[in-house]
């Protein structure tokens, strides 16, 4: 298709002007994930090494490591998600363009995220596998939190052991219940993609 031929056509120049948008904006989600990931993943780590090399009362690392660590985790995770939401909503633009673009032209010129989507090729692993390093690194915060709770509780055996199991119980339904909040959210997005 010639530079000439795009002008004479208005139609495709608007076509082909959308299809560019969508395509940066679909990058730019992309970008905008890697970025809260790395960020994600180094401010987690800082405050966590902070916390174990600390001489922080147990009434600042406490709470830090039961409620702040798991809640920043939780939220980046959240952010991740919209953009990973925002780059999904792209997609499936792109491919109603795409549709558009070889209509108009009566053949198939674009077919990348069609045939992307058509063939069910998604990076779930990876994904999955981000969702689980976030929560995991809270749900150590968690742990640790515990530990310390125990240490500055040193009492018996029995009150230590019944910290633990609550600080155990309450951690494994913050994060069972954020994952199932989680999962739900992303199987929704991913669905959407896959129904268009």
């Amino acid at each position: 298709m010639t530079d000439r031929t795009s002008r004479e056509d208005p139609v495709l120049v608007a076509l082909l002007a959308e299809y560019n948008s969508l395509r940066q904006e679909s990058l730019q989600a992309i970008s905008n994930r890697i970025t809260i990931m790395n960020f994600a993943f180094t401010s987690l780590a800082v405050v966590i090494a902070a916390v174990l090399n600390s001489s922080l009362p147990e009434g600042v690392l406490i709470p830090a490591c039961l409620v702040f660590v798991p809640g920043a985790a939780k939220a980046s995770l959240l952010i991740w998600l919209g953009e990973y939401h925002r780059s999904q909503r792209a997609g499936r633009g792109v491919m109603k363009v795409e549709h558009q673009i070889n209509a108009h032209l009566g053949g198939e010129y674009l077919e990348w995220e069609g045939r992307l989507v058509s063939s069910g090729t998604h990076m779930g692993y990876p994904y999955v596998a981000t969702a689980v390093f976030i929560l995991s690194t809270g749900a150590l915060a968690e742990v640790l939190g515990g530990y310390f709770l125990v240490q500055a509780h040193s009492g018996s055996f029995t009150s230590d052991l019944l910290i633990v199991l609550a600080v155990l119980g309450y951690a494994v339904l913050a994060e069972t219940l954020y994952l199932h909040f989680f999962l739900k959210r992303w199987r929704t997005i991913r669905g959407a993609t896959h129904s268009a």
